[in-house]
C-alpha cells in the first residue's frame, strides 16, 4: 500500500481498490462449444476490475477505473458480462442527507437508483490487523440475498421464479479508525472508518493505495444521465430483462442458432 499526503489539513482523499471475483463457469457447457471459450475468457476479464473511491466529511464517490477493451466485442455482449459482477456502475453517497445515487447499466440503458443509504448491523470483533500502514479492525455483516442463477437453457429455468430462493452469508470487513469516514467500496458502509478490505461470498475487494488530501481538491458530485428508480423498482426491472435475456438464448439454442451470433 502507498500513502501520500497525510499531513495535509483537509480531509480528503482517494483510496484504490482491487476487486477479485471467482465465477463457476460450469453453466458455460450448455453454450454450443464454437462460442465457448470466448464466453468463459470474457467472464475471467470482468473478474478480476480496478476502483477508486473519493471522499470527504460528507460523502463519497465509488467507481470503475477505464481500461481498454481490446476484445472487439460489442456492446450488448460486454453489458451482458458486466451485468454477472456483483459490482455495479458509479456510487455516490451522501452522509448527511443518508441517500444514495447508483448509476449504472442495464443491456444497454442507463438507471439512476435513487434511494436512503441502509442500515448495516456489522457485529465488531476484537480482532485486528494491518493493512499498510494503518491498523484495521475486523467487522461482520450477516445478510440474507437470493440465490443468482448464471446460466443457458436448462440450468437457469428455475431462476424465472418470482420469489427466488434465499440464502446468508457473511460478510468480513476491515475498517480503520484512522479514516473516519463511514464509508467503503462498493455497497459496503456503516462502520466508524474507512473499509479498507470486504469478503463477500465469492468475491474479495482489497485496497492497494491511499492519497490523503491530494493537491488538487477532489470533485464528488452526484451521477446524472439515466431514468430515475428507487432500489425496489429497479430489481423489478432487472429481473424481468434477465428473464428476457435468458429466453431469447433459450429460443436461439432450441431452433439452431447462437447466442450472441446471427442465425
Amino acid at each position: 500500500m502507498i500513502i501520500t499526503n497525510i499531513g495535509a489539513q483537509e480531509f480528503q482523499g482517494s483510496a484504490f481498490y482491487l476487486a477479485k471475483t471467482n465465477i463457476n463457469t460450469d453453466f458455460t457447457k450448455n453454450i454450443p462449444i464454437e462460442r465457448r471459450q470466448y464466453v468463459i475468457d470474457r467472464i475471467k476479464s470482468n473478474s478480476e476490475k480496478n476502483y477508486q473511491l473519493d471522499f470527504n466529511n460528507t460523502g463519497s464517490l465509488f467507481y470503475e477505473e477505464q481500461r481498454l477493451d481490446v476484445s472487439g466485442s460489442s456492446g450488448r455482449r460486454s453489458s451482458w458480462m458486466s451485468s454477472m459482477s456483483p459490482i455495479q456502475g458509479t456510487l455516490y453517497r451522501d452522509y448527511s442527507s443518508k441517500m444514495f445515487v447508483n448509476r449504472v447499466e442495464l443491456f444497454g440503458k442507463f438507471f439512476l437508483i435513487k434511494d436512503t443509504l441502509p442500515i448495516s448491523k456489522w457485529v465488531m470483533t476484537a480482532e485486528s490487523k494491518k493493512i499498510g500502514a494503518y491498523t484495521c479492525y475486523k467487522a461482520i455483516l450477516t445478510r440474507e440475498i437470493p440465490q443468482r442463477v448464471f446460466g443457458f437453457g436448462r440450468q437457469s429455468e428455475n431462476a424465472d421464479d418470482d420469489k427466488p430462493k434465499m440464502k446468508k452469508i457473511d460478510i468480513v470487513a476491515w475498517f480503520t479508525p484512522q479514516i473516519p469516514v463511514a464509508t467503503g467500496p462498493a455497497k459496503y458502509n456503516g462502520l466508524p472508518g474507512l473499509i479498507l478490505e470486504v469478503s463477500a461470498e465469492n468475491t474479495t475487494i482489497l485496497c492497494t493505495k491511499i492519497v490523503m488530501n491530494p493537491k488538487e481538491k477532489l470533485k464528488i458530485k452526484v451521477p446524472k444521465k439515466g431514468s430515475e428508480v428507487n432500489l425496489e423498482e429497479y430489481e423489478e426491472i432487472r429481473v424481468k430483462k434477465s428473464n428476457e435475456m435468458r429466453e431469447m438464448f433459450r429460443r436461439r439454442r432450441s431452433g439452431g442458432g447462437r447466442p450472441g451470433g446471427r442465425n
